[in-house]
């Protein structure tokens, strides 16, 4: 009868599976992204390497006119600005106008899309009367041109959804 296995050679057999899993996935991680690049000279970055940040695409002065949905829709002016971040950095500011209204707030990147066509933005409302968090898409569309969708809770807890297009230096 073969001797039991004692404690610390079924430790070892543990700590051997965890490490190759480990290896593994730092692996499939190697391939799918490639090796990190620990220069700082901005030169060295290739445009097509996704880092997370705000893809070019979005870069700049967006407007154009969002359509609240419900029994009254409401059509706001937006006038959005996006700068370089990452995520969860300030990405930008978002103001929104019609009579009587006035709301500015800033916008904080939350993702980017794998295909680098989609940004979420989470927004907060510094002054104004509008709601004062919500979650912005921007997904682009043709050449300076993007579609806004809106989500976020009234004050009364309902949802509130608003949707549109923005053009790039309009």
């Amino acid at each position: 009868m073969p001797a039991p296995h004692s404690r610390s050679d079924r430790s070892f057999q543990l700590w051997a599976a965890v490490i190759t899993a480990l290896g593994a996935l730092l692996a499939a991680l190697i391939t799918k992204y490639g090796l990190p690049s620990f220069s700082s000279d901005a030169s060295d970055r290739s445009p097509a390497r996704h880092d997370g940040g705000v893809p070019d695409a979005f870069l700049g002065q967006w407007r154009g006119d969002v359509t609240e949905e419900g029994v009254r829709p409401s059509v706001y002016a937006a006038a959005v600005s996006i700068t370089e971040a990452g995520p969860g950095g300030e990405a930008g500011g978002i103001e929104y106008t019609a009579p009587g209204l006035l709301c500015k707030g800033v916008l904080v990147l939350q993702e980017v899309g794998d295909d680098r066509r989609t940004i979420t933005l989470g927004e907060e409302i510094r002054s104004g009367r509008c709601v004062p968090r919500g979650r912005i898409t921007l997904t682009a569309g043709a050449e300076r041109h993007v579609t806004f969708f809106y989500t976020g809770k009234k004050h009364d807890g309902t949802l509130q959804v608003v949707k549109g297009a923005l053009d790039k230096g309009a």
